[in-house]
């Protein structure tokens, strides 16, 4: 998916969102509400090199 923020073009990197089971949570007048829930992994990225006051340092994100 292609966004713009300010100009600046770039593509967008959306995890796969997959449904697990619906949980049924009360009632609001009359009608049954449900839940889904979702199984979303956090993306690793790898190490990244960040400068503090001028020192060069890595870091895993």
């Amino acid at each position: 998916m292609q966004l713009s923020y300010r100009g600046k073009h770039y593509e967008a990197n959306l995890p796969h969102l997959e449904a697990k089971d619906e949980e049924e949570i009360g009632v609001y007048r009359g009608a049954t509400l449900r839940r889904k829930r979702f199984a979303v992994e956090a993306p690793h990225h790898g190490k990244v090199q960040l400068t503090y006051r001028g020192v060069k340092y890595s870091h895993d994100v």
